[in-house]
């Protein structure tokens, strides 16, 4: 199945919230490394950093049932705002593949954020395949 261009705009903008929830936190996102510097979230209320906790974790939980070479690309190319061409570059591979892959990892990634609540799909893309369908067979050929 393959997404509209909106719900991965989706999912990549909730990996960039993740980024900088992570940073504000002290912590590096799992994806780019585990290093723990010092925190500018101090200001925060204690419930709103309990829920920036929990967003971080449940994320990173998403990012994990995610195979390597997957986890690799979301990092270099949604996180660190790199190109295809330049993923394919350093992953040396072509960049269809890349493009590809990079497509099915954001699909995959959306349907696991919906699955954990982290997003919502929009209602009007939920009936859109089943409408197009429906349409497709009373269309008939002269």
């Amino acid at each position: 199945m393959r997404l509209a261009s909106y719900e991965r705009r989706m999912a990549a903008g909730l990996l960039h919230r993740y980024l900088r929830t992570a940073l504000l936190l002290g912590r590096m996102p799992s994806l780019l490394g585990r290093e723990v510097f010092r925190t500018r979230a101090l200001n925060q209320p204690t419930g709103a950093l309990e829920n920036a906790v929990l967003f971080v974790c449940d994320v990173e939980k998403c990012l994990e049932s995610l195979a390597p070479l997957e986890q690799r690309l979301i990092a270099f190319c949604v996180l660190e705002d790199y190109s295809e061409w330049d993923a394919a570059r350093v992953f040396h591979t072509n960049q269809t593949e890349i493009s590809r892959r990079l497509g099915r990892t954001m699909d995959l990634l959306f349907e696991t954020f919906c699955r954990m609540g982290l997003l919502q799909r929009l209602p009007e893309a939920e009936g859109c395949g089943e409408k197009m369908e429906e349409e497709e067979m009373n269309v008939r050929p002269n």
